[in-house]
């Protein structure tokens, strides 16, 4: 067995790790696009690193771009497989990949439309239609359910938090009559998740693939970064009778945000305000969020009992 780095190595994003049997079936763990802007300046989302044609399954671990992104021109470039995933991050790429698709449209017309007549037109690494195409491979599969991909190769996605669907992708690879474990974690979830489950242990592996974005660092506790929220919000629009603008993730954050505050509300300690969500993004990925209760971790349950409307937003404006 081989493992390659193609991605998110010496750096965080860019996701794409390739791993080989001696039986050469290749299994691509994520595929995402290379952000910032030395990504837009350089080839690094244009040039794979291998041949799409080569892959035999394609196995993700999350819905953030990062690591999805590149998913639709791996497809476009050739790839014929199956792209395997959980339930609740195969709904979130129908609208994270279109998103991503029509970013990269629009962002190719301004720049040719700006463009001075001796260059090339910018053209867009995938299209909307691409996108489309790329989400009929996708298969979603239960949490904590073992199922064959081929006659040498198990798969199983195990909760690791970190966003809705996100899972730890662990594999059971035979070869020459010995099995070997092996688990991807991709990003990994802090300990304690406002709405959705919270990480639980992964079977025991071989081999462990994890990315370390927060490796150095902790992660304050929920009730602290809540009374800091509400802190900021009675002085920027009570005391100083201002407008607070916070700038969030359309996937988690905006979800964790809006709850907070739908909670300090339900305890009376909000004051009068309006709050507004400026994202259909942000609404598509809270509707998602709705159709899969089996995401949510023991507190948001014990929440909905008390309100039918836990993440707020038939309350927003």
């Amino acid at each position: 067995m081989r493992i390659q780095f193609k991605g998110a190595a010496q750096t965080v994003t860019g996701s794409k790790h390739i791993l080989t049997t001696k039986n050469g079936k290749s299994i691509l763990l994520d595929c995402g696009l290379f952000q910032g802007r030395e990504a837009l300046n350089t080839n690094h989302n244009k040039d794979l690193g291998f041949n799409p044609e080569d892959i035999d399954y394609c196995v993700l671990s999350h819905a953030h771009i990062d690591h999805s992104g590149a998913i639709p021109y791996l497809v476009k470039k050739g790839f014929k497989g199956t792209i395997y995933c959980t339930e609740a991050t195969k709904d979130l790429c129908e609208i994270m990949l279109v998103d991503s698709a029509h970013i990269q449209e629009s962002d190719a017309a301004y720049r040719n439309k700006r463009r001075s007549s001796d260059k090339e037109p910018r053209v867009p690494l995938y299209t909307i239609e691409d996108a489309k195409k790329a989400l009929n491979q996708f298969k979603g599969i239960s949490y904590n359910k073992w199922i064959n991909i081929d006659e040498e190769i198990e798969l199983c996605f195990t909760v690791i938090g970190h966003i809705l669907g996100a899972g730890a992708i662990n594999l059971k690879i035979k070869e020459n009559g010995k099995t070997h474990k092996v688990c991807y974690t991709g990003d990994i979830g802090r300990q304690k998740h406002r709405i959705i489950k919270n990480p639980i242990p992964f079977p025991q592996a071989d081999y462990i693939i994890a990315e370390s974005t927060y490796g150095n660092r902790l992660h304050e506790s929920l009730e602290n970064t809540e009374e800091k929220l509400l802190k900021i919000v009675i002085e920027t629009c009570v005391e100083k009778k201002g407008k607070l603008i916070i700038p969030a993730f359309s996937l988690g954050r905006t979800q964790e945000l809006v709850y907070a505050l739908d909670k300090l509300e339900s305890s009376k300690k909000l004051p009068n305000i309006n709050v507004y969500v400026d994202s259909p993004l942000s609404t598509n990925a809270t509707q998602i969020l709705k159709n899969h209760p089996e995401c949510y971790n023991d507190d948001v349950i014990k929440y909905m009992q008390k309100d039918d409307d836990p993440f707020g937003f038939n309350r927003l404006h």
